[in-house]
């Protein structure tokens, strides 16, 4: 197909998550396509994309680095002036207004329905598989995310690929802008922090014990609020935005755009992240990390993590490391077996990934090259439109 327009629908429920992978990938599918393709993205709100991207304006229509961004209430008030897209991405299985549907049936080729990421083998038979819409010529097909050949792969944009680049190139001047106020920064260990609610009592008794000092930057509502819980139980006052327990001082960090975000995590020798989009930053970075996935019931959770640590461990088992592998498997696991986002205590022991920071970021390294190379999504769905 000779894509002339394309049209991305992103339903915003409660995070930034899905408007943060809806941003990228509009921006990364412009820049792919070039002058060629005009690409509009409609939102049902606004908050939340006026924080992450700082130049965005409070109205219904507005135009960004060549992207239309316009709201599902701005849609339904000019319908009548709209055309819908030869291309419809769906983000999420979210809701178009039926507005725009009622056109799209007809006048709309392809619609596509990019889910959410997952690590689970079932994934690769659902992917590109089509689904009846019941009218019109419009077809409908299941684009899945995911970390094999096979699945639909990650969002390794070139944008952030460049920012990898340019911050290890550029150190000194990252470290000023985003961690200039740390003293005795070149002897400290220092981290982002990004979670929901977590009991955060097993980390600092590991980084207590830790002969080193570290600097936690801790990002999101949830995480500082779940930080500030431990710091009042443990008597510890704040100054300011910052607190300190032993050798260990704690930022609560100003709320970053997706562009900062992402310089952030690549001057940091680790990251604590949550959700999908700040999870394949942190992947991509080659650097340590930890994921903090969403609950869900029945511990479903669990079974997303079950296998993005077997995909992991298929990619990174040939360099022979029985017990990396055994740690991070248990620490990655005792991360995240909660049975719902509150405070509970959790098992933790962080002492062998705050011990083996290198060896781990050497483990990551792999994985990160072998996603770049085989697993790229922005390449995979570019790939796909033309040849439909």
């Amino acid at each position: 197909m000779e894509l002339k327009t394309l049209d991305i629908f992103c339903e915003i429920i409660d995070n930034y998550g899905d408007i943060g992978v809806v941003y990228r990938v509009a921006k990364e599918l412009k820049k792919r396509f070039e002058n060629d393709v005009k690409v509009r993205v409609f939102l049902n709100r606004k908050d939340e994309f006026l924080k992450i991207n700082s130049e965005a304006e409070n109205t219904g229509f507005q135009e960004l680095d060549q992207i239309s961004y316009i709201t599902f209430d701005y849609l339904k008030e000019n319908i009548s002036d709209i055309e819908t897209s030869d291309v419809i991405i769906e983000a999420f299985g979210c809701t178009i207004p039926q507005e725009y549907m009622e056109k799209a049936y007809n006048n709309s080729t392809l619609l596509i329905n990019l889910e959410y990421l997952s690590a689970e083998d079932w994934i690769e038979d659902f992917h590109l598989q089509s689904s009846p819409l019941g009218k019109g010529k419009l077809k409908k097909i299941f684009f899945m995310p995911g970390f094999t050949e096979k699945s639909g792969g990650v969002i390794a944009d070139s944008g952030y690929l460049d920012t990898v680049k340019n911050v290890n190139e550029n150190r000194d001047f990252y470290e000023k802008k985003y961690l200039g106020e740390i003293e005795n920064l070149e002897n400290s260990i220092t981290g982002t922090v990004f979670s929901y609610e977590k009991n955060f009592e097993p980390l600092f008794r590991d980084l207590k014990n830790l002969n080193r000092e570290v600097v936690l930057l801790a990002l999101g509502e949830k995480t500082q609020e779940s930080m500030k819980k431990f710091f009042e139980k443990n008597s510890v006052e704040l100054f300011g935005n910052q607190a300190k327990y032993g050798k260990i001082k704690v930022i609560f960090y100003r709320f970053l755009n997706q562009e900062e975000y992402e310089e952030l995590i690549n001057v940091t020798d680790f990251n604590f992240v949550r959700g999908e989009d700040s999870f394949i930053r942190a992947v991509l970075s080659g650097k340590s990390y930890l994921w903090h996935i969403y609950c869900q019931d029945e511990f479903a959770h669990m079974d997303k993590l079950n296998g993005f640590l077997d995909k992991y461990k298929r990619v990174v088992a040939d360099k022979g490391d029985n017990e990396f592998i055994i740690n991070m498997e248990k620490l990655f696991k005792d991360y995240n077996f909660r049975r719902e986002n509150n405070l509970e205590m959790g098992n933790e022991d962080y002492n062998y990934f705050f011990n083996n920071l290198e060896k781990i970021g050497e483990n990551n390294e792999v994985f990160r090259n072998f996603l770049i190379q085989n697993c790229n999504l922005i390449n995979k769905l570019k790939c796909f439109i033309e040849k439909y």
